[in-house]
C-alpha cells in the first residue's frame, strides 16, 4: 500500500462516525453522552423516549389537569436539555423525578398560593370529574378524589411509591427524607386512602 492510499484510508478512518445502539443503553450509560456534542442530540432523544410518559403521568397524578401536566412536563424537559451537559449522575430516574417534583410544587403553589401544602387539598375534588383524570374508570376516579385528602408530601409519597414503583431509597434520594420516616408518610397516606374510600364508596 502505497503513501497516497495510506493517507485516503486514514481520512475514511477520522471521517467515520461510530453508531451508538442509544436504546441499549442503561441509563447511568446513556448520561455519560450529555457531556459528548457530537451525541448529545440522540442522547436527549432517547431520555425523552424513556422518562416522557413517566414524567407526564407523574405530574398529571399530582396537578390533576391535562394542560397543566403538559405544561410542566414540558418545563422539566427544556430545563434539562438547558442544563444538559452539567449532569453528572448515575441514577436518571431521581434526577428526573426530583425535576418533575419541584417543578409540579412551583407550579401549584404559583397557581394556588393560598393552598397551604402541609395539608389536604380537599377543594381539588370538586374540579375532578372524568374529562380530568387519566382513567375514567369509576374506581381510578374515586382514588383520585381520595388523593385530594393527603397533604402534598403524603402524595408524592404515595405516588411516588404506589404507581412510579420507585424504592424507599430512590425516594429517599429524591426527598431528601429519611427511609423510616417515608415509611411513616406512606403507612399515613394508605391508612387515609382507606378513609375516605369507604366514605365516597
Amino acid at each position: 500500500m502505497n503513501a497516497s492510499e495510506l493517507k485516503l484510508k486514514d481520512e475514511k478512518m477520522q471521517k467515520a462516525e461510530v453508531t451508538i445502539n442509544f436504546p441499549r443503553l442503561d441509563d447511568s450509560q446513556l448520561a455519560t453522552y450529555f457531556s459528548k456534542p457530537e451525541h448529545v442530540e440522540h442522547a436527549f432523544r432517547d431520555l425523552l423516549r424513556r422518562f416522557q410518559d413517566k414524567v407526564y403521568n407523574h405530574v398529571r397524578s399530582m396537578v390533576l389537569s391535562h394542560r397543566a401536566a403538559d405544561e410542566i412536563s414540558c418545563s422539566v424537559f427544556v430545563k434539562f436539555w438547558d442544563n444538559i451537559s452539567e449532569f453528572r449522575t448515575t441514577n436518571l430516574n431521581t434526577t428526573i423525578y426530583r425535576m418533575a417534583s419541584n417543578e409540579t410544587i412551583t407550579f401549584l403553589k404559583k397557581q394556588y398560593p393560598h393552598i397551604d401544602f402541609d395539608e389536604s387539598q380537599p377543594e381539588f375534588a370538586e374540579f375532578l370529574d372524568e374529562k380530568e383524570t387519566l382513567n375514567s374508570n369509576s374506581d381510578a376516579i374515586k382514588i383520585q378524589k381520595a388523593m385530594c385528602y393527603l397533604t402534598y408530601k403524603q402524595k408524592l409519597v404515595f405516588n411516588l411509591k404506589y404507581f412510579d414503583q420507585l424504592s424507599y431509597d430512590e425516594i429517599s434520594d429524591l426527598t431528601q427524607t429519611s427511609e423510616s420516616a417515608l415509611k411513616t408518610t406512606y403507612q399515613h397516606a394508605i391508612k387515609k386512602l382507606e378513609i375516605y374510600l369507604n366514605v365516597l364508596n
